[in-house]
C-alpha cells in the first residue's frame, strides 16, 4: 500500500511515500519505535521522504514517524497557487 503523504510536524512539512512497515529494513528499529509509541498503528513508515522547514530541505530514504505528533495528513502533491500576479 504505498500513498503520496503530505505530513505537518511541528514547523516542518514532510512529503515522502508512505509503505507498509513490512517494506521497511530495518525490522528491529521499527519494533523498537512501535514498543516505544505504543504500537506498530503508531508508527508511520515514509520512503524518499522530503523535510521542509522554511528555505532549508532534507531528503531522506527512510523515515519513521510517531503519529501521534503528527498535526494533519494529507494525500497527494502539493501545489502553490498566488502567482499570476507575477507573471510578465
Amino acid at each position: 500500500m504505498r500513498h503520496d503523504r503530505i505530513v505537518f510536524l511541528g514547523e516542518r512539512i514532510i512529503q515522502g511515500d508512505e509503505i507498509d512497515s513490512d517494506e521497511f529494513p530495518d525490522v528491529e528499529t521499527f519494533r523498537r519505535c512501535a514498543a516505544q509509541w505504543g504500537g506498530p498503528e503508531n508508527v508511520l513508515v515514509l520512503r524518499n521522504a522530503i523535510v521542509s522547514n522554511g528555505a532549508l530541505e532534507e531528503k531522506l530514504e527512510y523515515l519513521l514517524i510517531n503519529r501521534t505528533e503528527i498535526r494533519a495528513l494529507g494525500v497527494g502533491g502539493m501545489r502553490l497557487s498566488g502567482f499570476e500576479a507575477m507573471k510578465p
